[in-house]
């Protein structure tokens, strides 16, 4: 026998309230490319680290300096794009032993204030990030030479805007859910 999980982290999709067609149909677009691009950061990542592999051991005679330092710079792209896409289906860490404790009206109250903290937290990163990359595009990388900030710290600003999308999608379409029963 199946029992039914608490909809706590269950957010609408698809045609919900609160969010016109056009704009759902941007945001599904801009996820899916963010997780096609990933799948090739990844792809990319893991060919750049077998090729790492066999010049380190040997294998073949090659030096290749780069490649420590592009699987590096594409790992931080591709965690930090996957933390917004987590924010966006609703997967980041959330206390849901407590929040169940409450009625399911007072979970969404919950979810709402989670989301507008996530929505700070982002603004924040956005914020410190593109400073950080700022200040360091002057620097280089010592075995590919491109700019630290241009490339390496340029994902925190970029993941954080996409967070700030996704939170701000989360938090409309749990106060339109909200609004509806109310109605």
């Amino acid at each position: 026998m199946k029992t039914e999980q608490p909809s706590i982290g269950k957010v609408p999709t698809g045609n919900s309230p609160g969010l016109g067609k056009s704009v759902e149909k941007v945001l599904d677009f801009l996820m899916n490319f963010i997780e096609t691009a990933g799948a090739v950061l990844l792809a990319v990542m893991t060919l750049i680290i077998i090729w790492q592999i066999f010049a380190r051991f040997r294998i073949i005679n090659i030096i290749s300096p780069w490649t420590e330092e592009v699987a590096m710079i594409l790992l931080v792209w591709f965690g930090l794009t996957g933390a917004a896409i987590g924010i966006r289906k609703h997967l980041h860490i959330g206390v849901e032993f407590v929040t169940t404790l409450f009625p399911e009206s007072t979970q969404k109250i919950m979810m709402i204030f989670v989301d507008i903290l996530l929505a700070c937290f982002s603004v924040f990163l956005l914020v410190k990030g593109a400073e950080l990359a700022w200040a360091l595009k002057d620097t280089d990388t010592p075995a590919t030479v491109i700019s630290r900030g241009l490339v390496i710290y340029s994902a925190a600003p970029v993941a954080a805007l996409l967070m700030l999308i996704y939170s701000v999608e989360l938090i409309v379409k749990q106060i339109a859910v909200l609004r509806g029963k109310r109605e």
